[in-house]
């Protein structure tokens, strides 16, 4: 699957400095959302930024993520806490 930008939102925070908090939910697996390269599209869109903390809720559980964003659009998904 691919990063379907319908289902990303923001729900707080400041997005200069990082510390946003985004949703982001998918039919995928939490393996599959968190590999290489999968939020660039939600770097470049939505202007997701170092420090920002993504929650998904995926078709095998839920998990927060704090991104790494260096460069135009190379989202990296972080350090990890998750029920799965």
């Amino acid at each position: 699957m691919a990063f379907a930008s319908g289902t990303f939102s923001r729900l707080s925070g400041s997005n200069s400095t990082g510390g946003a908090v985004w949703l982001y939910t998918e039919a995928a697996t939490l393996a599959a959302v968190r590999a290489s390269g999968y939020l660039n599209n939600a770097a470049d869109t939505y202007g997701l930024v170092d420090g920002d903390v993504v929650m998904f809720i995926c078709s095998d559980g839920f998990g927060f993520n704090i991104m790494a964003v260096s460069g135009a659009g190379v989202a990296t998904v972080g350090e990890a806490v998750t029920s799965a």
